[in-house]
């Protein structure tokens, strides 16, 4: 029992630290070897042997971090760094605006406030499988699909509403968990989007739409009556000045989805004769991308500028997302190290369904972290990597369980108030970030009910 209390400890910790705006990244990395030091001094077996190890304990535990930095930067860490960087590119150029237009412009012949508020989120949604990031998504949403939707006749607080729950299913092949998960089971990321997490998401995205538009509608209503909100708050402000991209073409908006197609027909699904990664696929899609831009833009010294933010934005996902990956699997070789998930493991296998049982279990410390740290990312990424090992314990298909828990946690941070695309749109919305959980709460806890059903009929 003694690991069980360690990991209930250590989760507890940085649950903690996450609340007091410690940065998460170095707090899943202390609170990591921390627990890593104190299991080592309590059992009394080493950190590292053979060849990993130093000859001092310390540096043995900082090797553990050291380890997974040199595996994760060349491999995973690449592909989403290089992911990253094309999207920062694609918004330089203003290509994802150019998507984001084409594809909200049907929305305008439709007379039914609400129903263009569900359109809005469907559409965000559909980007979600383009664009990486759920804060530069909810950004680009407030400046583009936000006013459109006030002036419709839905409420600011509805509408923000609709902004944070886009990223709430994180299912681009592309995307920063896919890659992961893709890593943990082998199975090639089009077959996880394709034969896993379209198999879940279509069904929540219906149930969430249908339960969004009642409570919006009923929301605006109430508050209005109660003077909680006014007319003022169906007025939008002009939010322009906030998209920093060109304007591009319309035919621009092709360019964000070339990866896409790219990994789609080189892939498993359709054509096995070339074997196409992450990495080629990006860089062709940049290629192709850059000869048409310079050809338009007639000004060659421009385009090749611009190249420079693709590399930037690498940098800036190697700070944001593959060193808060290696810092969560640091905290979660802690928690293996202390024995207390085996035992949790062991427990469960000893009752009938016991897969079923440690499943539940994951997925809700994984919704209540996502909640409390206002990131899918940083809670997916620390508990990801023992599901195969619990799947070869218990039973269960690893990769369903990686769906579930990834999804689920994209629906959580939508109503988490910390978490960075509630809070952008709130900033530029001018509204209390806990308006906006009120107003998606029960559309994204929906949406985690029935991710959960689904998930445990198929693992």
């Amino acid at each position: 029992m003694t690991g069980v209390f360690i990991v209930l400890i250590s989760v507890a910790v940085i649950c903690w630290l996450i609340v007091k705006k410690f940065y998460p990244a170095w707090s899943l990395f202390v609170v990591g070897i921390v627990t890593i030091a104190i299991v080592a001094a309590i059992s009394g077996d080493p950190v590292a042997t053979g060849k990993k190890a130093t000859g001092f304990i310390g540096f043995d535990i900082l090797g553990i971090f050291g380890g997974l930095l040199q595996s994760r930067a060349g491999g995973l860490g690449m592909n989403i760094m290089i992911i990253g960087g094309f999207g920062y590119y694609m918004n330089k150029i203003g290509a994802t605006s150019a998507l984001v237009h084409v594809c909200t412009r049907p929305m305008s012949l439709i007379n039914s406030p609400y129903i263009i508020m569900v359109l809005g989120y469907v559409v965000g949604q559909c980007l979600n499988v383009v664009l990486g990031s759920a804060v530069g998504l909810a950004i680009l949403m407030m400046v583009t699909v936000y006013p459109l939707m006030l002036s419709a006749g839905v409420s600011r607080q509805a509408a923000c509403a609709s902004v944070v729950m886009t990223g709430g299913f994180g299912i681009s092949p592309l995307g920063a968990n896919n890659i992961v998960a893709s890593k943990l089971t082998g199975i090639h990321v089009m077959n996880i989007f394709v034969d896993y997490q379209l198999v879940i998401a279509p069904v929540t995205l219906i149930i969430v739409c249908i339960v969004h538009y009642f409570v919006q509608q009923y929301l605006d209503k109430k508050d209005l009556a109660s003077g909680r909100i006014t007319q003022a708050d169906f007025i939008a402000k002009d939010l322009s000045d906030t998209d920093k991209s060109e304007k591009a073409p319309g035919f621009y908006a092709i360019f964000p989805l070339v990866p896409l197609v790219f990994l789609f027909i080189f892939s498993p699904l359709v054509y096995k004769g070339i074997k196409l990664d992450i990495i080629n696929a990006v860089m062709a899609s940049m290629v192709i991308t850059f000869v048409i831009d310079c050809a338009v833009r007639r000004d060659i010294k421009t385009s090749f500028a611009y190249i420079k933010t693709f590399f930037e934005g690498m940098g800036k996902i190697f700070s944001s997302t593959v060193v808060l990956i290696v810092c969560a699997e640091t905290f979660a070789a802690g928690l293996t190290r202390s024995g207390g998930i085996q035992t949790l493991i062991e427990a469960a296998s000893n009752l009938g369904s016991g897969y079923l049982i440690v499943y539940t279990i994951m997925f809700l410390i994984v919704g209540l972290c996502t909640f409390v740290m206002g990131s899918g990312n940083a809670a997916f990424f620390s508990f990801a990597p023992m599901i195969p090992g619990i799947c070869q314990t218990v039973g269960g298909n690893a990769q369903w369980m990686l769906t579930g828990m990834q999804l689920s946690s994209g629906c959580i941070r939508s109503m988490s108030p910390i978490a960075g695309c509630v809070i952008a749109a709130a900033g530029l919305a001018d509204i209390s970030p806990f308006e906006i959980v009120r107003r998606s709460a029960l559309p994204m806890l929906t949406a985690f009910v029935v991710i959960y059903i689904m998930s445990c009929t198929l693992v």
